[in-house]
């Protein structure tokens, strides 16, 4: 028997449990909504943990017709934690997902950390070695920030025949320019910040994070540990189960 985490974001259901066999490493996988009751888990579910950024009751009533007392669903924040010190005035308006990924981070990095989450939007956030949320930055991941260029502007159209630049270097079209030009803008937020709050240690998760993580690292020029933790909103949630605050 084990626990199961579902991270629901703005895209797709992510899922990661810890094998019985290999509890050093989480099994991970992704999914559309429509297809997550298709899929077999090996092992007799203990409790379903979800994470959850948008309204979704429907799938809420599905799982909890599946897994009725089994189900813990998080949509928002805990007001009291102890490895956790809320900023905002409301915690209830903080996400979830970043929450999560900031406990994650103090369950391997016991400093100053500087959380980058590379999802549909990019976000960061600063927790210090007391626990204590300073804040953190909001802006348009990749995908976004390139549709909203597309669907704004009435003269930047991606073309069929163009494609997008694997780098932050000058664009050889328009497309090109748009992709590179957006990874160039996020790499910049993410460096300033960096440059900013020296000494933090850096992990990066979300869809967008390998990418992220690797160009950082190439192209950035600061001396930083930079860590690519895919699976750091799972660190979150099995913090919570390890230390009984959650039923």
């Amino acid at each position: 028997m084990s626990d199961l985490f579902l991270d629901i974001g703005n895209t797709r259901i992510k899922w990661g449990y810890r094998s019985a066999t290999d509890a050093a490493h989480w099994t991970t996988g992704a999914c559309q909504d429509s297809d997550f009751f298709a899929l077999s888990w090996p092992f007799d579910i203990t409790r379903l943990v979800v994470s959850c950024v948008r309204d979704k009751p429907q799938l809420h009533q599905q799982l909890q017709q599946v897994f009725a007392d089994k189900l813990v669903w998080l949509s928002e924040p805990l007001a009291s934690f102890p490895l956790f010190v809320h900023c905002y005035a409301d915690h209830r308006r903080l996400g979830v997902d970043r929450w999560l990924a900031m406990l994650g981070a103090r369950q391997l990095h016991d400093g100053d950390v500087l959380v980058v989450d590379a999802g549909t939007a990019l976000t960061l956030d600063l927790l210090t070695k007391d626990n204590h949320h300073q804040g953190g930055w909001i802006v348009p991941g990749l995908q976004l920030a390139q549709l909203a260029l597309f669907q704004h502007t009435q003269r930047v159209n991606p073309f069929a025949d163009e494609r997008g630049a694997a780098h932050a270097g000058p664009g050889q079209d328009t497309l090109g320019c748009v992709s590179s030009g957006v990874q160039r803008q996020l790499l910049a937020l993410v460096l300033s910040v960096m440059t900013d709050f020296p000494g933090c240690g850096v992990w990066v998760c979300g869809g967008d994070g390998l990418w992220l993580s690797q160009a950082l690292q190439s192209d950035g020029g600061v001396d930083v540990d930079i860590t690519h933790s895919p699976e750091l909103i799972f660190e979150g949630m099995e913090s919570l189960c390890a230390g009984s605050f959650l039923p």
